[in-house]
């Protein structure tokens, strides 16, 4: 019997005010026409009003921006209507000095004793730090995406990306070409694998530190060189690759030239008291329409540069 006394102690008046003043959460209540008939202290407070019964009989139009207390009546219409309730919506709202606020928001719709829908309640919660700290998050996992597919000295897309890069590539052409668009002469792609001629030479004469700077002006040189659509890769050392999407062998080799062509005229001074250096590349091109898989791809586009290697550098295969 005791413990019924204690729980009468807590009468209906006294728990709505403990809610209506101590709630962290904005809570409101509003009839039909979507007018506040009561509403938190918290959430008096987000319109900078002290007393929660000064909002009594106005409406969302009084403090937020046009746009979102339609979009607010619009809701609650509809949930009237159809006495479903709007759980954890997450609505973005712009304040007037250009800052942003988001909330949870959850609203409900108020019955009569027959079933009758008289208006709608509802309860927010600001997660304004959560969003930011998601979306920093979200940069964060974006930069070290990237970071994970460049490299570090020369800003080009890495070993790693190029192969994930050239075998959804194929996969793409293989698809295109089941579609029924195989004839179409531009329906491949190809390989450019490009080697700086004599670079040891030029770590060992110069220093590594120059030869950096050498690779540094071979990006720039093949980045310049390429169209939107075709990716740059450094593998490693000297070695790079150029990917070239709806391209031919004979494009490819267009391609090539004008690289080749642009790297012997880049002027790349590596001694004060010395000339300019003529550097020079050697490369092997491949067609994805001439080979049976990705792998045969690289391969022949390799063998294809050390043919050029050996017939005497300086010159595309």
């Amino acid at each position: 019997m005791g413990n019924d006394n204690k729980h009468h102690a807590f009468s209906n008046e006294m728990i709505l005010e403990i809610i209506r003043n101590y709630s962290n959460d904005t809570i409101y209540f509003k009839d039909a026409a979507s007018r506040f008939v009561w509403n938190s202290r918290a959430h008096a407070a987000q319109f900078g009003v002290d007393d929660p019964s000064e909002m009594i009989g106005k409406t969302d139009a009084d403090y937020f921006p046009k746009d979102f207390a339609a979009r607010a009546r619009k809701e609650e219409l509809e949930i009237m209507e159809t006495k479903i309730p709007l759980i954890s919506n997450i609505e973005r709202l712009e304040k007037p000095d250009g800052g942003v606020v988001w909330y949870s928001a959850s609203k409900y719709p108020v019955l009569d004793e027959k079933g009758k829908a008289i208006g709608t309640w509802g309860i927010s919660r600001n997660i304004t730090a959560l969003k930011t700290v998601e979306e920093e998050l979200s940069r964060t996992n974006e930069k070290l995406k990237r970071l994970s597919q460049i490299d570090d000295l020369t800003g080009l897309f890495n070993r790693r990306y190029f192969y994930e890069m050239i075998e959804k590539t194929a996969y793409q052409y293989d698809r295109r070409a089941r579609t029924g668009s195989a004839d179409d002469p531009k329906n491949t792609f190809s390989l450019i694998s490009l080697d700086i001629d004599y670079f040891k030479k030029i770590n060992d004469e110069f220093g590594h530190n120059k030869g950096d700077d050498v690779l540094r002006v071979v990006a720039g040189v093949l980045t310049a060189e390429c169209r939107k659509s075709d990716m740059v890769f450094r593998i490693g050392g000297d070695e790079f690759m150029m990917l070239l999407p709806d391209t031919p062998l004979k494009g490819a080799k267009v391609q090539a030239d004008r690289v080749r062509s642009a790297l012997a005229s880049a002027p790349i001074i590596l001694d004060d008291q010395k000339d300019p250096i003529r550097l020079t590349a050697s490369m092997g091109i491949s067609c994805y329409a001439d080979s049976g898989d990705v792998a045969e791809l690289i391969h022949i586009a390799d063998e294809r540069l050390y043919t050029s290697k050996n017939l005497g550098r300086d010159r595309v295969t």
